[in-house]
């Protein structure tokens, strides 16, 4: 049986609608009161934020590699991480299980592709926005060259990440921001939006933006269930 491991809990919030989704699909192929079966490792966010504010990322792929070594003792013969920052750590975690990882940015930029859309706003946490694994990564499969956000732009949409989306808070207040926001840089050229950060899709969709948005939640989500639909076709 070919079993998908999903790493989880950065944060619970994004852990969450990854699994609504891929019940949602579960129903959709199977039909009735199926759901997907996927073995879960949740790590403990507060730990994790914890390593990300101290830019501590040995410690941090450390708790990542742990939980897919967990997985797959569990069974899981595939492995996938809901969350873009933690993406950081998916090379070591294939690395050390000899498991496939279904990777976010692998699918996000076959989306973006497919779409014609070269020049996106990227918007996730602070480092994803600007740190040296995200941007460096999706280069090595896409064309397009991001748009950074300015440094006063990703303290705004760090702040809504984490003190409010983490938590389950959504504002009506920080939607308009963020809306306006991406406007903003539709009328400098951004052809698209990411959503870099997978509680994005919390506060931001379609009818948000004047331009494609690009939800790693939903692109990601989807990939998992196309995984798990050709093992199942495959016997």
């Amino acid at each position: 049986m070919s079993l998908i491991g999903l790493i989880g809990g950065v944060s619970p919030e994004a852990t969450h609608i990854y699994y609504r989704l891929l019940n949602d699909h579960a129903r959709r192929h199977q039909g009735g009161q199926h759901s997907a079966q996927v073995l879960f490792y949740m790590l403990d966010y507060g730990t994790m934020y914890g390593h990300y504010k101290a830019e501590d990322w040995p410690a941090f792929t450390t708790e990542v590699v742990a939980a897919a070594q967990s997985l797959k003792a569990g069974g899981a013969t595939a492995i996938a991480i809901t969350s873009g920052t933690t993406h950081v750590a998916a090379k070591a975690a294939g690395e050390a299980t000899g498991l496939p990882v279904i990777h976010m940015l692998d699918s996000l930029s076959e989306a973006m592709t497919m779409q014609g859309s070269n020049r996106p706003l990227l918007l996730g946490t602070p480092w994803v926005m600007s740190g040296d694994f995200f941007a460096p990564e999706l280069a090595q499969r896409y064309s397009g060259t991001p748009i950074i956000p300015s440094t006063e732009d990703r303290e705004l949409v760090g702040r809504v990440i984490f003190d409010e989306l983490v938590n389950g808070v959504v504002k009506d207040s920080s939607r308009a921001a963020m809306s306006d926001l991406v406007a903003r840089y539709a009328t400098q050229g951004a052809d698209g939006v990411i959503l870099g950060c997978t509680e994005l899709c919390m506060i931001l969709e379609q009818a948000d933006c004047t331009v494609p948005v690009f939800s790693t939640t939903h692109i990601h989500a989807d990939a998992i269930d196309a995984w798990m639909q050709a093992q199942a076709a495959s016997g």
